[in-house]
């Protein structure tokens, strides 16, 4: 009997990141340990959920390069390798019984407008298939392909109705970030 869960967030609306990150608030709740990699954020940033898992004790990485569409592509696919390969080893550490890949759908969307790919499909797959039975994983980020979520257990597809961009209010601390 399967024990743990593969769930996909993807979509163009807000709150794929805050859905996963209610998870990791649900997980320490039941004592279980976790973990959270980000691939877009850089660690030149501080975050407001940063600090909060900092301060809550969670194992955090920010691995970015800031968002792919101001940052320099060649930083961006050194950094995407960096930390496909820190989340494929602590993943099959079996150290977690929660591991958030914050952003990563964006990676596989990255591969095609660089013409190179950096993470396939096929190694995601692999991965959510032979991770360790105990160890939830949650891929979050806009286009996630219709291969892992094929794959996945879980996708939720977060839709925008209406974001206050759309009316120019800027990212507000708490909120977005």
């Amino acid at each position: 009997m399967k024990t743990s869960l593969n769930i996909i967030l993807t979509g163009n609306g807000k709150g794929k990141t805050t859905s996963a990150l209610g998870m990791v608030l649900r997980a320490l709740g039941n004592d279980q340990r976790v973990c959270v990699i980000q691939f877009i954020k850089s660690p030149d940033s501080e975050y407001g959920e940063k600090r909060m898992l900092d301060r809550l004790g969670v194992e955090n990485y920010q691995m970015g390069a800031g968002f792919t569409w101001v940052a320099d592509k060649q930083k961006s696919l050194e950094t995407a390798a960096e930390a496909w390969a820190m989340a494929c080893k602590r993943i099959m550490s079996g150290e977690y019984d929660l591991v958030v890949l914050d952003e990563v759908n964006h990676i596989f969307n990255f591969n095609k407008t660089v013409g190179q790919e950096l993470i396939s499909t096929d190694q995601a797959i692999d991965l959510m298939r032979n991770k360790p039975a105990h160890t939830h994983l949650v891929f979050t980020g806009r286009y996630a392909p219709q291969a892992i979520m094929d794959a996945a257990d879980t996708v939720s597809d977060i839709q925008c109705v209406k974001h206050h961009y759309q009316q120019g209010v800027k990212a507000a601390p708490g909120i977005e970030f």
